[in-house]
């Protein structure tokens, strides 16, 4: 008798819990979509990023175009894990600037931003751009409130984006150290 009412049991929760992956797929699905539908326009376009992601064959074996998109926008927007996105980021580097400032940091910004996150969003395996180094980088940019010094990381920044999507520089020299030699800065807390 026991043994029956466990097998309903488990027969039930099996049935429940199959239900509710149904709904989370469809509702994944229904949020990809949206990204694919409603674009942000602040952002990059989205055929730039359709164009990255048909360009790189091992990834598109990892990773599928909406879920790459997604982190695309992820990384622009930001979401509940990371409230903070690039536009955030951008947004702080710029506050104060002069108008001719202003659109240099502006453009670089913009710049290293599609390169940025035309990489990170890909997966973890393939990437050559990681969350520790967004995170430093955005640290590196806000270290400091001068103008000069915002303009100068952001430069710094842009030549070693450029230097690791080349292959010129290895990911593990993405460092506080780095930074605090280049910018004379101190980057701990």
């Amino acid at each position: 008798m026991m043994t029956v009412l466990i097998g309903k049991l488990e027969s039930a929760v099996t049935m429940k819990l199959t239900i509710l992956m149904g709904w989370v797929a469809l509702l994944a699905g229904c949020m990809s979509s949206a990204i694919l539908e409603q674009w942000p326009e602040q952002i990059p376009q989205q055929s730039y990023f359709q164009r990255l992601y048909r360009e790189d064959g091992g990834n598109q074996e990892r990773q599928s175009e909406v879920e790459y998109l997604v982190w695309v926008a992820r990384f622009y927007e930001g979401w509940e894990m990371m409230p903070i996105g690039w536009r955030d980021i951008s947004d702080s580097v710029l506050v104060d600037l002069e108008p001719v400032q202003y659109r240099t940091v502006d453009g670089h910004l913009e710049r290293i931003g599609a390169q940025i996150s035309g990489e990170w969003a890909k997966d973890n395996e393939v990437r050559q751009i990681d969350s520790r180094m967004l995170s430093l980088w955005a640290g590196v940019m806000q270290a400091e409130y001068s103008a000069a010094y915002r303009i100068a990381a952001v430069q710094v920044i842009a030549r070693d984006v450029d230097d690791i999507l080349r292959g010129a520089l290895p990911m593990e020299q993405i460092t506080e150290d780095r930074y605090g030699e280049l910018l004379g800065v101190s980057l701990e807390p």
